[in-house]
């Protein structure tokens, strides 16, 4: 099915206040219709694992994932523990949204539909008049599965070589509560909590690059999902085409 808009967005209205902090909640980003199609493509995904090791990013495979033993598990977790006393860190299941819709040996996944809607011309030109990014060129994107004892420690996203402008979340978790954690976390100057946006269904979190941010741990009696597709409006060149030929 087509992915739409909600028509009753108030985009003049949503640019000024956006222009206020440059930050933004979207609420009912999407009709009804294709924000529940999209959660349903993003079940069907096969997840893997991504953490990093300093500046190292691994991104583990769905079969590796799979076939990897309590111990082995175990050492990967207690790694990524000791690292989040002291430095940067974060941890979350993932698909890899870009790298597969341009492999050619990828099975051709219905999240793609929504990849291509994310980069079509009139959500784009929607995201630079209430970004006012003109320069925005093209959205890259993963899916995302926070689940619990996932987190995404402070960062600001800002990394010039990759033509980063803008960083998206688009939300898609059902019936989220406020005590589960998950929440986009932005801080002041003193490190309190300026303002922080619940995961809720059919949402479209954007703010411009940098700001300092986070993402809370979903608590580990959480048995919902926190789905997402997310990632950064770009300056540079997409890797390949985008849109159906």
């Amino acid at each position: 099915m087509a992915i739409e808009l909600n028509p009753s967005l108030d985009l003049t209205k949503l640019a000024s206040d956006y222009g206020q902090t440059r930050r933004m909640q979207i609420r009912n980003f999407l009709t009804d219709r294709s924000a529940h199609a999209v959660l349903e493509d993003l079940r069907e995904l096969p997840w893997g694992l991504a953490y990093n090791d300093g500046l190292t990013v691994h991104q583990v495979s769905p079969d590796r994932v799979a076939a990897m033993t309590d111990r082995e598990g175990a050492q990967i977790m207690a790694g990524i523990q000791a690292r989040a006393r002291t430095q940067y860190q974060f941890l979350y299941a993932f698909f890899p949204t870009l790298a597969a819709y341009i492999s050619p040996t990828s099975p051709r996944f219905r999240i793609f539909e929504f990849f291509e809607f994310i980069n079509s011309e009139p959500v784009l030109q929607f995201i630079r008049r209430l970004t006012g990014l003109d320069e925005i060129r093209w959205a890259d994107a993963q899916a995302t599965w926070y689940r619990p004892g996932h987190f995404l420690k402070g960062h600001t996203d800002e990394d010039p070589s990759t033509g980063r402008v803008a960083a998206y979340i688009m939300n898609f978790s059902k019936d989220w509560e406020r005590d589960w954690g998950g929440f986009l976390q932005f801080f002041d100057s003193n490190d309190n909590i300026e303002q922080a946006f619940k995961p809720s269904f059919n949402t479209l979190n954007i703010f411009t690059i940098p700001q300092l941010h986070s993402v809370s741990m979903v608590s580990t009696y959480v048995q919902a999902e926190r789905l997402a597709v997310t990632g950064w409006f770009r300056n540079d060149d997409p890797p390949a085409p985008i849109g159906k030929a």
